[in-house]
């Protein structure tokens, strides 16, 4: 599933540019879209999915043009969407609730849907929770229960905004495997803005910050935005002024600068100290 979008342009009432000219192709497997919150990323995911219209700029899903309604019809049988706020029906029960969907999206007859749907909460790992009410289920669960839905037709094209905010850590790496195995022969377009879950699962990753495109690449390029500029220091150091603390452990912490203090040690820099380093740069006016 190839996804080629190209100077996509929104601007809503009030003149607020949520993306500026955005150039992005997606080929296949997994890309993470990155992000801090109001970069642009949930617009994307609302314009690829058809329900925002661009102001300007080109948006083809699997060769099919979004500026047309047979290209939107098209597209939209070809994605499965997980919001970031889904609100399944709590009264229902997971199966029911899937059973509602499958019928609205004209999924085959009563036997076609019930075995689609037992196929779907296994694929999930829900399928002994099938017949508890969604009241019942835990965030993860429901996470887990969105991914099904987005499921029911058998898109190619998965695209999910922000899946594992609030997750604890056990239910994050569940989904984050239960993402994985679904890019292994589909496209999955992972929106968040946790680093952990992009390094974990996506070969791929793209960054947007206010509305632009400022990285696209193999996941682990993006770390090497730090290079050179990932530092160690004693926790009770004083800070150059620039110095963006990025993590710490026991008694040192990991900083991004362009002026390591004395007694800094170099260090190879991960994944949330390349996107420091990269959105300060860009900032800076060092990179477009």
């Amino acid at each position: 599933m190839h996804i080629e979008i190209s100077g996509l342009t929104k601007v809503y009432k009030g003149g607020h540019r949520a993306l500026d000219g955005v150039d992005l192709r997606i080929d296949g497997g997994m890309l993470g879209l990155l992000g801090a919150n109001g970069a642009g990323k949930t617009t994307l995911m609302r314009v690829l999915t058809g329900t925002v219209r661009p102001t300007s700029g080109r948006v083809a899903v699997g060769g099919h043009d979004l500026a047309t309604g047979a290209g939107r019809t098209a597209a939209k049988r070809m994605i499965g969407y997980l919001p970031q706020e889904l609100t399944p029906y709590p009264d229902l029960t997971g199966r029911e609730f899937l059973d509602y969907l499958a019928l609205l999206k004209g999924v085959g007859g009563r036997r076609a849907r019930r075995a689609r749907i037992d196929g779907l909460l296994a694929q999930v790992g829900l399928e002994e929770e099938g017949g508890r009410r969604i009241a019942g289920y835990s965030g993860g669960m429901r996470r887990r229960i969105g991914i099904a839905q987005s499921l029911l037709g058998d898109p190619r094209l998965i695209i999910v905004d922000e899946p594992t905010a609030g997750l604890d850590p056990e239910e994050r790496m569940r989904f984050r495997s239960l993402l994985a195995s679904l890019g292994r022969d589909r496209t999955v377009l992972l929106s968040t803005h946790i680093l952990d879950d992009v390094g974990q699962s996506c070969p791929h990753a793209a960054v947007l910050d206010r509305g632009r495109v400022v990285f696209q690449g193999r996941t682990g390029e993006l770390a090497q935005a730090a290079a050179g500029r990932a530092f160690e220091v004693p926790a009770d150091a004083p800070l150059p002024a620039d110095a963006a603390v990025v993590g710490a452990a026991g008694a040192e912490r990991r900083i991004v600068t362009d002026a390591p203090p004395p007694g800094a040690r170099p260090v190879a820099p991960t994944l949330e100290e390349g996107f420091t380093a990269l959105l300060r740069s860009v900032r800076a006016g060092e990179r477009p």
